[in-house]
């Protein structure tokens, strides 16, 4: 949002505040605040819903600096005022329901006077004498400058710091763990402080430039120094106006995040050298592209940047930034530990909400659903331990696996293409990075890591089908990632299978037979098929026939048989066989000749009777 605003919406801002302020002290018009409150909620809801995630991001920085400060009516009325195309004309219709009642006109001159007080707008009828607005000698108007916000009560929210996620019980934001540009920066703000000084935090895109410098802002000066924030829009060329008569004994801060927006105003890298020679504070931040291009070469802004002080903050963190990031109390920082990957802990906790909410919203049936269950997929194969990335093949695979929202989701009914899905959430947002980022492997994905641990605080377990579709669609290549998947499976089951979920049981037994620990499949099985799992009866019967109990395989083939599970009715026939044959010889052996006859009806085509071996395609 650029830092203009028009000079009639600024008149506009500046009587709809004067009104309101003299509402709230005369009691009259009663109407006028709560219509007002009204007008303003409909407005911030409009950018809410319809707006840019910038307008909003902007409102909610203002709302954060502000609060409820009458101070900052005018700055948000701007603000809305240049967001809200809407929002100019009810507030005009507002105003004028509540328009000061016209004073009788008189021939004759008007002489008026004010006295105890200030007067803000006078209105005069007939031929304009004089006007002699008078305040008490014993109260001097105070300066503006000394009525800006403290410096101890500015948040980092208010101040342009990128929210985190929010977790139920934690602050809106993590603490602030030290940068090792801390001390240097700090030693700078209190010279400045001393002297008056331009102190400039540079760096990349979230490398953490204004948490920096809200943090050396709060260990180098008093609580009670004034500070005030340069929002979109502000209009800095009547500071020297606000600062004149300033209390001298304290100290005075101008803070200019993002200072290059302003430095292509006319006449501002005059006021900030003004500024600093006042001995005020003049703290500002700008991305090092921006002020690389400003402070070389013939930029009217290089003179006074050539007199700042400058601190770079790289979005890279050393390893004592890091030891320190680790030992701090909250999941958000874990968290940036876990799964920052390549790019900066400032990215990771900037980024994180804004790529959330973005794959969130795409889910609703439109132009993204199919790039939606593509990052889904990568996010849950993810949670399955596949950390290093997939293959695209997987993805589409796995994305079929998701009920009701994969059933009605042919690759006919999306409204987009594979590639422009994929595309879609691979592009990098904010230029730094994608929902999906390239794996280790050429050609395979990854979501970022924040979608991760985002979904194992929000989202269900992963369904199980997906756990098998990923078993069965690694290379052999991955053989470590196997062992990670299978031992990340097998972990999410053993609570469900304690709990007397025969599905779970069902799959350990599953995963220790591909595992080759027939002992520990067998005990799932048993347990799973005691619980009513037919699949479990058939896999242990199979198993029981496999090393020749018949006795023991029979009655779980048979409640597998009669439940329908493909192939036990002919495994158990087989069992049958055998055990007819055995028992056929028993009592041949025994002289019984019909036994004789019986067994020969067993025997092979080949003449040869069957051993205890069973025939593998009845498996």
């Amino acid at each position: 949002m650029g830092a203009y605003v028009e000079p009639e919406r600024e008149k506009l801002a500046a009587e709809a505040t004067a009104a309101v302020v003299n509402a709230l002290d005369s009691g009259t018009p009663v109407g006028l605040v709560a219509r007002f409150q009204e007008l303003v909620h409909r407005s911030k809801h409009r950018v809410r819903e319809s707006g840019t995630a910038e307008d909003w991001h902007a409102w909610q920085r203002a709302s954060e600096l502000y609060g409820d400060d009458v101070l900052g009516w005018r700055h948000r009325l701007r603000l809305l005022l240049h967001i809200d195309a809407p929002f100019a004309a009810e507030l005009r219709a507002l105003l004028a329901e509540f328009e000061p009642p016209v004073v009788e006109e008189r021939l004759g001159t008007v002489h008026n006077a004010v006295s105890g007080g200030s007067a803000g707008s006078v209105v005069q009828a007939g031929h304009i004498g004089a006007v002699t607005v008078q305040a008490p000698a014993s109260s001097p108007a105070r300066p503006a400058a000394d009525g800006w916000p403290r410096a101890d009560r500015l948040r980092r929210l208010g101040l342009g710091v990128r929210p985190t996620r929010r977790l139920l019980g934690a602050t809106a934001l993590p603490p602030y763990v030290a940068r090792d540009c801390d001390d240097e920066l700090s030693v700078l703000v209190r010279q400045a402080a001393h002297h008056g000084g331009l102190v400039i935090v540079t760096g990349g895109p979230l490398s953490g430039k204004t948490s920096t410098a809200w943090a050396a802002l709060r260990a180098s000066v008093a609580g009670d120094s004034r500070v005030f924030v340069a929002g979109g829009g502000a209009d800095l060329r009547d500071l020297p106006d606000q600062l004149r008569g300033r209390d001298a004994t304290g100290t005075h801060v101008v803070w200019l995040d993002d200072l290059d927006a302003h430095l292509e105003e006319p006449g501002i890298p005059g006021l900030l050298a003004q500024l600093t020679h006042d001995r005020v504070v003049v703290l500002a931040t700008m991305r090092d592209e921006a002020y690389d291009r400003h402070r070389f070469g013939h930029h009217p802004a290089a003179r006074v940047l050539g007199i700042a002080r400058t601190v770079e903050v790289p979005a890279e963190w050393s390893e004592a930034e890091l030891a320190r990031l680790a030992a701090a109390d909250d999941p958000r920082l874990a968290d940036a530990v876990r799964w920052r990957g390549s790019l900066g802990v400032t990215e990771f906790l900037a980024l994180g909400p804004d790529l959330w909410e973005e794959w969130r919203r795409a889910r609703r049936a439109g132009s993204r659903l199919l790039g939606h269950l593509l990052v889904r997929a990568a996010i849950d194969l993810a949670r399955c331990g596949l950390t290093r990335g997939v293959t695209a093949k997987l993805l589409s695979q796995v994305k079929d696996e998701y009920g009701q929202a994969a059933a009605i989701t042919s690759d006919e009914t999306f409204d987009e293409t594979f590639d422009e899905a994929l595309a879609w959430a691979t592009a990098p947002r904010h230029g730094v990075t994608g929902l999906l980022v390239p794996g280790e492997w050429p050609g395979t994905w990854r979501p970022y890591g924040s979608l991760i641990a985002d979904a194992d605080r929000s989202e269900p377990p992963v369904p199980d089908r997906v756990w098998i579709r990923a078993y069965e669609g690694l290379e052999p290549h991955d053989a470590a990632e196997l062992d990670g998947l299978v031992a990340a499976f097998r972990s999410a089951l053993e609570p469900r299978a304690e709990g007397g979920d025969a599905h779970a049981m069902t799959w350990l037994g599953l995963l220790a037979e591909h595992a080759g620990d027939t002992a520990a499949a067998e005990d799932w099985f048993r347990q799973a098929a005691d619980h009513g799992s037919s699949r479990a009866a058939g896999r242990l019967g199979h198993l029981l026939a496999t090393r020749v109990a018949y006795g023991e395989a029979v009655p779980y083939l048979t409640a597998a048989a009669d439940a329908g599970e493909t192939g036990a009715a002919a495994l158990l026939g087989q069992v049958h066989q055998h055990l007819a044959a055995h028992y056929f010889r028993i009592a041949e052996a025994e002289g019984d000749v019909s036994a004789t006859r019986r067994l020969k009806g067993l025997l092979r085509p080949t003449g040869r009777p069957g051993d205890d071996a069973l025939d593998p395609h009845l498996d």
